[in-house]
């Protein structure tokens, strides 16, 4: 059983879910692909290099496969989305997927998320149940409710005990973090981490929204 996360860009699992993900690769198989490979317009090829590494860095303190493609960064559209989401899930066969808020600023994340509808249709023969969208700062935030349908988060995860592990992952993109009161900055996702806490009960938290889940009828036989 594996647990896939399809992001966007090398950094956004720092950002958006690396608590989560921390937590899950300790009990189940977890894979992060990242359909952009961080050469973004207007930056040097430099950035683009240090990003991949620590994208490799991430995934090896988080103890989780990865998959990395060699798109440029907001270089997607939907055809080139939904192929390379679709190859990833026939790949590994998640039961579950976490990718980008569907009404994010950032073109990029849009396509993921719909690429992600688009793979995980509740077909009979789907192997996925599950589907979730997170949070990235700067990119959900900051579309202030004008793109719907907005971010509705309605799960909560505890990540109290990998918040640590999260800042760490954090503090690899040099080239991504900025100092405080920026959104993309290690103090600003802690604020966000502890707010998502309070509203569920716990220290630090992740927020996500399910767009569905699926139980499946019992395996097992009932005689009467």
């Amino acid at each position: 059983m594996t647990v896939l996360f399809v992001v966007a860009h090398p950094d956004d699992e720092a950002y958006g879910v690396a608590g989560t993900i921390a937590k899950l690769s300790s009990k189940e198989q977890v894979v992060i692909l990242s359909v952009c490979n961080g050469n973004r317009p207007g930056a040097d090829d430099q950035v683009g290099s240090l990003r991949r590494i620590a994208f490799s860095k991430a995934c090896k303190i988080l103890n989780v496969g990865s998959m990395l493609r060699h798109n440029s960064d907001l270089s997607l559209d939907y055809k080139k989305a939904v192929e390379e989401v679709e190859r990833a899930v026939n790949k590994i066969k998640p039961h579950t997927i976490y990718t980008h808020n569907i009404s994010d600023i950032n073109t990029d994340h849009r396509y993921l998320a719909e690429a992600c509808l688009v793979a995980s249709r509740p077909k009979p023969n789907s192997c996925v149940d599950n589907l979730y969208f997170f949070e990235v700062p700067s990119s959900t935030d900051w579309t202030f409710h004008q793109v719907q349908p907005s971010f509705q988060p309605n799960v909560y995860e505890d990540i109290t005990n990998q918040w640590e592990k999260k800042k760490q992952v954090l503090s690899l993109y040099t080239t991504e973090t900025y100092e405080f009161p920026d959104a993309r900055s290690i103090k600003a996702a802690e604020t966000l981490a502890k707010y998502r806490g309070y509203q569920c009960g716990v220290p630090y938290a992740e927020a996500f929204q399910l767009v569905f889940s699926r139980r499946r009828r019992s395996e097992e036989t009932h005689t009467s």
